[in-house]
This record gives structure tokens, sequence and C-alpha cells, in this order.
């Protein structure tokens, strides 16, 4: 038997650990729709889409119950083993491919550069190597130009980006998208985080673990975006 709808935005509410009335002012709705939401007195909402994506659950799951909860369980799932394909070993010694480029991997985000540029004397030599099909839906350049990896360091952004995960960042997209993921360099200062515009000249610089570390509200001007991050590798161990 399925839930009703009240019941699915109540548990994908509290798993997101949003009150009502935070989810209401993320979605532009007032905390009362949220609740009649909730208690059924409302069957449907022309806001189930961004509710959805504020609570991290997929949209027909919300509204009809179809499907898995979240996309990750989509991701998660294994499929059978007439679908599995094969992993290609490769070092520094194996010829490029051709849809295939190598991007610099530094041993610090203090050494990437806003130009995508960076120290050569501080530099390790690694690479990674990126398919340009992934660089063109990102719109960077296919030859790699612009695109710096480096670990990320501290448990500000965690679970999300643990300490020591590989991150790539584009240099050449400095645009400010809510929520997404920047580095970021303040005065020197070089870190990673999510930026949200919250004025004509105001950004909020935000991490994961909020816990530890809120919010802080910073004039645009005081915040060099060194490049987007639209990637990063984790190993569970």
């Amino acid at each position: 038997m399925k839930n009703t709808l009240a019941e699915r935005l109540k548990m994908a509410r509290l798993q997101a650990g949003l009150s009502q009335k935070v989810l209401g002012e993320k979605v532009g709705i007032s905390q009362a729709a949220i609740q009649k939401i909730e208690n059924g007195s409302a069957k449907t909402s022309t806001k189930l889409i961004e509710i959805a994506r504020v609570v991290g659950v997929r949209p027909e799951w919300l509204s009809e119950e179809k499907g898995p909860m979240s996309a990750a369980e989509i991701e998660n799932s294994i499929p059978p083993e007439s679908e599995w394909g094969t992993v290609d070993v490769w070092d520094s010694k194996t010829p490029l491919r051709d849809d295939e480029v190598e991007v610099p991997f530094l041993k610090d985000i203090e050494f990437a550069c806003g130009d995508g540029s960076y120290n050569e004397e501080d530099y390790n030599g690694f690479k990674l190597r990126f398919s340009k099909s992934t660089l063109r839906r990102i719109g960077a350049s296919t030859d790699g130009h612009g695109i710096l990896c480096f670990p990320a360091r501290g448990n500000s952004m965690e679970p999300n980006i643990p300490d020591g995960t590989t991150v790539a960042i584009n240099t050449e997209d400095k645009k400010i998208i809510d929520g997404k993921i920047y580095a970021i360099s303040e005065d020197g200062w070089k870190r990673v985080k999510m930026l949200h515009r919250v004025g004509p000249d105001t950004v909020s610089v935000r991490s994961y673990n909020v816990a530890e570390y809120p919010p802080e509200d910073k004039p645009i001007s005081n915040i060099e975006i060194i490049g987007r991050v639209f990637w990063w590798s984790v190993l569970d161990y």
C-alpha cells in the first residue's frame, strides 16, 4: 500500500533535517502551505518539483511514489551481470585515447590560480584524465585548458566531500549559481565552499558541515572565484 503525499513529504522533510518553516522559506511558500500538505488538507501543490529538489528526493516519488525515493538509489543499484562492462587499466605511459585529455593534479589548492595557471616548481607532475565529452557537458574547453585538480582539505564540506577528496575545477566558470561549489580565495585564503547570492553585493559562503562552520556573509568584492567544482572522487575506507 502506498504512503500518502502527506506521509511522503513528512518523511522526506525529516530525513533532510528541515523544519516546515525552513522548507517553506527555501521553496518560497509559507509554513502553513507545507503544513496543509503534511496534514492532508492539501492534496497537491504547484511547488512539488521545488519541494522535492530541496528535500533531496525524486519528484516522481514525492508526487506519486513512482520508483526509488532518491536518484542515489538508482545510481547505487547493481545492474544485471549481462550489463556489466569492463575497467581499463592505465598508467602515465598509456597512450591517450581520442576522446581523452590529461589535466594537472596539484599538491594543494594553494597552487591553483584563477586563470588556470599554477606554479610549475610546486607542481608534482601528476595528471588525471577526463573524457572530452565530460568537459563538453560542463561547457569547458575540450583540450583541458582551465581544468585543475587537487585534494580538498579539512572537514568543512563533510560528509559530501571528506578530507582528502580529489576535486576538479573549471577555472573558466566563475558565474555564481546558488548552491554550486566553488574554489575561492579570500585575501589569499583558498577554500572549497558552496556559494549563494543573498544580495546584489553580498554572497553567503556555506559549508555542508554547518554545525562547525556556520554560513558567512561576505561582500562579493572580497571573494575571488578560482573556479567551479564540477567533479569529485571519494574513496570510502
